[in-house]
């Protein structure tokens, strides 16, 4: 008697996206072609098109769920706490950095270079958000006009890269960097005219 194999399991649009962002980080923007994807996620294009009209969607899609799963939670947490500007903040940059919300960061930045119209759009929209909301904690600490989106644009930078430049470091080297980080971004700073 013939054994039955259990027909595969049908994946779910947020796992299309998930595995998507997983394949885009290990190998690249190329490999999002319909025609690669369906073959390294074992699924037919039927599979594909049951989710998506079209590549177009697909990756406008991709973006949409990186911005939806890696900022939105971090906003909606910090937007949420009281007390200082300062202990937000900090509790911001932890909360990135520990929770891996910046993992993608570089992969989709590449390929929002091989993509300006699409892609690059969409992860404008998402640093102007990024950079606006850490621009307000430091506002909000007292630091004013280009002293403040300086250190919001320093701080989201820092995250974006964090997780791949320091991907090796142990945990605790990578606090202790953050935490240095942290000291120097919030520390006002004089500003002497050199004559």
């Amino acid at each position: 008697m013939a054994t039955k194999t259990a027909p595969p399991k049908r994946l779910t649009r947020d796992e299309w996206l998930a595995r998507a962002l997983d394949i885009l980080a290990l190998e690249g923007g190329a490999k999002l072609r319909v025609d690669a994807i369906c073959e390294a996620l074992r699924v037919t294009k039927g599979s594909f098109y049951w989710h998506f009209k079209d590549r177009d969607d697909f990756v406008r899609s991709i973006v949409q769920f990186w911005s939806a799963q890696f900022t939105d939670p971090v906003v909606a947490r910090i937007a949420e706490m009281g007390g200082a500007a300062d202990e937000r903040l900090k509790s911001l940059m932890r909360f990135v950095s520990e929770g891996g919300f910046a993992r993608y960061d570089v992969s989709v930045r590449a390929w929002a270079q091989q993509d300006p119209e699409l892609v690059a759009a969409i992860v404008k929209e998402v640093d102007e958000r990024r950079l606006a909301f850490v621009g307000s904690l430091f506002t909000d600490m007292g630091f004013k006009g280009r002293a403040a989106e300086m250190r919001a644009l320093a701080c989201v930078a820092y995250l974006s890269y964090e997780a791949s430049v320091l991907a090796k470091s142990a945990d605790d080297c990578r606090s202790k960097m953050l935490e240095q980080f942290l000291n120097v971004m919030t520390q006002p700073m004089a500003l002497r005219s050199r004559k």
